[in-house]
């Protein structure tokens, strides 16, 4: 028995596919290789971009498809972020007896939007925070909220401004590869 649904033909829209968990993309040294070549930089079409990636354009885009599908290669916007935008770099201190689990505030770290990056460190601190806030005041919030998380012990932030952001992460990964190679 066949089951019916709906299509786009018959006038009413797909139900959306359901996402499989992928596991984490596991590149090759050729394929980290050809991902220096495209980041940092806006995606080239058509024979442009086979040229750079040295393949086909048919094959080009399948690797563009998979390599998004995958998670590596992601769509970026070069945009001005406004006058007022406040960056901040926060270094939080836990106190592990009163914590219990790391993963209680890992998960509330991850679901923070404000939060570009977050670093388990050693040392003095035990997490680096990247954020970006739409002016001071939401960052000060931001940051005395931050306070009231279940085992923080100390919250430093300081206020920064970029001067220069260079997403290179395969040309790093590749650079790291060929040092312990040697």
């Amino acid at each position: 028995m066949q089951t019916w649904r709906p299509s786009e033909r018959d006038g009413m829209p797909a139900p959306p596919a359901r996402a499989a968990a992928e596991p984490p993309a596991v590149l090759t040294t050729a394929e980290l290789r050809l991902l220096t070549r495209l980041e940092g930089r806006s995606l080239p079409r058509g024979k442009a971009l086979s040229d750079l990636l040295g393949r086909s354009e048919r094959s080009a885009w399948a690797l563009i498809r998979r390599l998004r599908r995958q998670g590596a290669l992601g769509f970026v916007s070069a945009v001005r972020l406004a006058a007022q935008t406040c960056e901040c770099v926060t270094y939080l201190k836990v106190d592990w007896a009163r914590l219990g689990d790391a993963e209680v505030l890992e998960a509330e770290l991850r679901a923070d939007p404000a939060i570009m990056t977050a670093d388990r460190l050693a040392g003095a601190s035990d997490y680096r925070l990247f954020s970006r806030h739409g002016d001071y005041r939401r960052a000060a919030a931001w940051d005395r909220r931050l306070a009231t998380l279940p085992g923080v012990a100390g919250v430093r932030t300081r206020f920064c401004a970029t001067v220069r952001e260079a997403p290179r992460f395969a040309a790093i990964r590749l650079g790291l590869e060929e040092e312990s190679a040697s």
